[in-house]
C-alpha cells in the first residue's frame, strides 16, 4: 500500500511540471495541404514570425516615404526646369534688345560723324525752303515701295541733338513725277497746300523721338505708278516751324 503524503507530493510535482511547460512559449504549427493529397507538417517560431512582421511594417514605411521623396524631388525638379525655360527666354528677348539698341547707336554714331565733317566742310546750298536747323533733327534711309496702286515710304528720323532731350512735331511727305512740275503732288498725311506747303501743319502726322524713329507714309494711288519720283520730307516742331525739308529722288 502506497503512502499518501508520496502520492500527494507526485501529483503536485506533475502539476508543477503541467504548469511550466504551459507558461513556455510553444513553436506555431503551419500545415500546408498539396494537391496530391499530401500534407506538409513544420513548426515557425513566433519570434521569427515577429521579426517579419516588423521588418513588412519597416518596409512599407521606408517605401512611402521614398516614393514621397521621389515625387517631391520630380516636382522640383519640374518647376527649376520650367524656371530655366523662362530664363533662357527672357535672356533672348534681352540679348535682341541689346543687339537692336547696339544697331541704333551704331547709325546714330556713324550719322553724328557725318554730320561734324560736312560742319567742317564748305555749307551745302540750300533749297528755297531749307531752314537754318541743321543740328536738331535728320532723316536717312529713305525707302520706297510699289505695291501696285499703294505707294509706301519708310525713312528714319534721327535726333542729332548732343543731349538726350526727346523732339516732336509734325511730318508730311510730298511725292510728285520726277521731271513734271505741274503734275500732281500727293499729300501724306492728306492736306491742302499753299506756294508747296501745307495750309495746317497740325494736320502733319504726329511723331515723338529721344534718339531715333521710323516713320512710314502710305499713298492709295488711282493706278499704278512706275515712274521715278521726287520726294520731299517737311519736319515741324511743336510751334509750327519748319526745322527741317529733305528731297530725295526715288
Amino acid at each position: 500500500m502506497e503512502d499518501p503524503e508520496r502520492n500527494m507530493a507526485r501529483g503536485s510535482r506533475g502539476k508543477k511540471e503541467l504548469k511550466g511547460r504551459s507558461q513556455r512559449t510553444e513553436p506555431l504549427t503551419i500545415m500546408v495541404f498539396k494537391r496530391s493529397g499530401t500534407v506538409w507538417n513544420g513548426k515557425v517560431s513566433p519570434i521569427l514570425l515577429l521579426v517579419a512582421a516588423v521588418f513588412f511594417v519597416c518596409y512599407i514605411i521606408a517605401t512611402l516615404f521614398l516614393t514621397y521623396e521621389y515625387f517631391d524631388l520630380y516636382r522640383a525638379g519640374k518647376e527649376k526646369a520650367a524656371e530655366r525655360a523662362e530664363l533662357t527666354e527672357a535672356l533672348a528677348t534681352t540679348r535682341k534688345s541689346l543687339e537692336r539698341a547696339e544697331q541704333q547707336i551704331a547709325l546714330l554714331g556713324a550719322h553724328i560723324r557725318e554730320k561734324r565733317e560736312q560742319s567742317i566742310e564748305s555749307a551745302a546750298e540750300s533749297s528755297d525752303h531749307e531752314p537754318s536747323f541743321p543740328d536738331l533733327i535728320d532723316i536717312a534711309q529713305v525707302k520706297v515701295a510699289r505695291e501696285n496702286v499703294r505707294l509706301v515710304v519708310t525713312f528714319n528720323l534721327i535726333n542729332t541733338q548732343e543731349t538726350d532731350e526727346p523732339i516732336s512735331g509734325r511730318i508730311f511727305v510730298l511725292a510728285r513725277l520726277k521731271g513734271s512740275d505741274h503734275s500732281e503732288v500727293l499729300v501724306y498725311p492728306n492736306s491742302q497746300l499753299k506756294d508747296g506747303l501745307p495750309v495746317n501743319y497740325r494736320q502733319g502726322q504726329r511723331f515723338v523721338i529721344k534718339r531715333f524713329k521710323t516713320v512710314k507714309s502710305q499713298y492709295a494711288l488711282s493706278n499704278p505708278l512706275n515712274e521715278p519720283l521726287i520726294l520731299k520730307i517737311l519736319v515741324y516742331d511743336d510751334e509750327g516751324t519748319l526745322i527741317l525739308t529733305k528731297t530725295v529722288e526715288v
